[in-house]
């Protein structure tokens, strides 16, 4: 097969020779990766209109732009057979994760964009393979085991789609995993400041993922709920006023003043081998963990009561600040942002250490990244919706998601594909010594094609797209 251009947003088959369209997935990593296609969204007679048309602003003349990634949308259900999700590049859990969660609460935004049925009946079929009649967690990995875990922020995750599904369905298997939720979340140890320990294994530990994997859910369970006074180290406080302190606790922690930008990671204890012994901070400026971040102010923003104002301008001037940092670090060509944010272009000999499976050291190189330039995206769009940002910061998200789509959504053999996408990142633990918040760590990780944790985002900032 030979390489297919599309420059645009429509599907413009150049040549394209025996070979057929398939419905196979593609997890292989960007340097392994052969002909693909470039996916912009116009179709031109003419190929110097075709090498100088701007895939957003080709979309006017569409639907053929829409359509494009709309039969990407597609083939993502339509690839999941029964219980078992195509978006999840990892493994399979078989149980409540924030993986699905992620691609869950786009399909869910997506029915409420376009009051589509599809959206709706999918998201409550796949969920109720793990949700009984009765509001069980199901593990089906393992039938003698919870399907919930609740030793982890990311184990609260998916249930933000749950107020949704009790809203449309009025089914109280929904109410009752909520509670059950609500009530793990409320158990989770914390800092001495007040933030959730990430995870229980992960004691004093605040990753940036914390905050998009328990916020909108702590907030959407406050504002179902009239509110409701907790306890935070022995102190009555509001869910409102947790969510803000929780946030300001990481501004204050864990933002670098001279780089603009975030840690990853940050060990209240400063004990864990990872972190700064001085700061607690772990050692690098992880894209995701960013976009995780900016992501959960926005969507916290959007849902937070008006009657709580100067706790709501605190939360803004906190967004704002942060996606100003990260807009320090675009990069010009691509209009993306790097796997280490700061470290353009930066090439670097990863050794063996960090490859555990094989131990060969190889050298590698920064590269722009799906998953995070997808949240940034997204987030700028919806600032603009939520009239926190002018008309240009609309326009910079547009640019971002164009961005993406000229360099990593891409057709081939196995059908439309969402390329560059980190497939997973983390910090420790002490089992795991070359999960040391590094710049060769972050380099390590595994790149693939049509994880979530970057299609979600993606679908996400597309969503924001077709509201303006």
């Amino acid at each position: 097969m030979k390489k297919i251009f599309l420059m645009g947003g429509a599907l413009v088959m150049l040549a394209l020779t025996g070979c057929a369209l398939d419905s196979g997935n593609s997890n292989s990593s960007m340097e392994s990766k052969s002909e693909t296609a470039v996916i912009s969204s116009s179709v031109s007679s003419e190929a110097s209109k075709l090498e100088s048309s701007s895939l957003i602003e080709s979309s006017k003349n569409e639907p053929t732009y829409f359509e494009t990634i709309d039969g990407y949308i597609e083939s993502l259900m339509d690839n999941t057979t029964g219980m078992i999700p195509y978006w999840n590049q990892e493994s399979f859990k078989g149980k409540w994760n924030y993986i699905d969660g992620v691609m869950l609460n786009s399909f869910m935004n997506l029915y409420k964009e376009t009051n589509d049925q599809k959206y709706l009946s999918f998201v409550t079929r796949f969920v109720n393979y793990y949700i009984d009649e009765s509001g069980n967690f199901l593990n089906l990995k393992d039938s003698k085991k919870s399907g919930f875990d609740g030793q982890a922020l990311d184990d609260i995750c998916e249930s933000r789609i749950l107020f949704d599904l009790y809203k449309y369905t009025n089914d109280s298997r929904y109410l009752k995993a909520i509670n059950t939720t609500y009530a793990a979340l409320t158990n989770t140890s914390r800092t001495d400041v007040g933030n959730f320990w990430h995870k229980t294994v992960y004691p004093n530990q605040v990753w940036l993922d914390g905050l998009y994997m328990a916020n909108p859910f702590y907030l959407e369970y406050a504002n179902n709920n009239n509110n409701t006074n907790v306890l935070v180290n022995g102190k009555e406080m509001t869910i409102y006023d947790d969510i803000l302190n929780q946030y300001k606790m990481v501004r204050k922690n864990m933002y670098d003043e001279n780089k603009h930008l975030y840690y990853h990671g940050y060990d209240s204890s400063k004990s864990i081998f990872w972190a700064d012994k001085e700061t607690g901070c772990s050692k690098s400026f992880w894209l995701r963990s960013m976009g995780w971040y900016i992501v959960s102010l926005v969507d916290v923003i959007e849902k937070y009561p008006d009657s709580y104002s100067a706790n709501k301008n605190e939360l803004i001037n906190i967004f704002k600040e942060a996606i100003n940092g990260v807009l320090e670090y675009q990069d010009s060509d691509t209009k993306m942002f790097y796997q280490v944010v700061d470290q353009k272009d930066v090439t670097v000999f990863v050794n063996g250490f960090y490859y555990p499976k094989t131990g060969l050291g190889r050298n590698v190189t920064n590269y722009v990244e799906t998953s995070g330039s997808s949240m940034i995206a997204y987030a700028l769009m919806k600032g603009y919706h939520l009239n926190l940002f002018d008309k240009a910061m609309y326009d910079k998200g547009v640019e971002i998601f164009d961005g993406i789509c000229k360099k990593y959504l891409t057709i081939s053999s196995s059908g439309i594909n969402l390329d560059g996408i980190c497939i997973t990142a983390g910090l420790g633990p002490e089992s795991s010594l070359y999960r040391d918040g590094s710049l060769e760590y972050y380099l390590s990780e595994s790149v693939g094609s049509n994880d979530a944790k970057g299609v979600g985002p993606f679908v996400m900032a597309y969503i924001e797209m077709k509201n303006n």
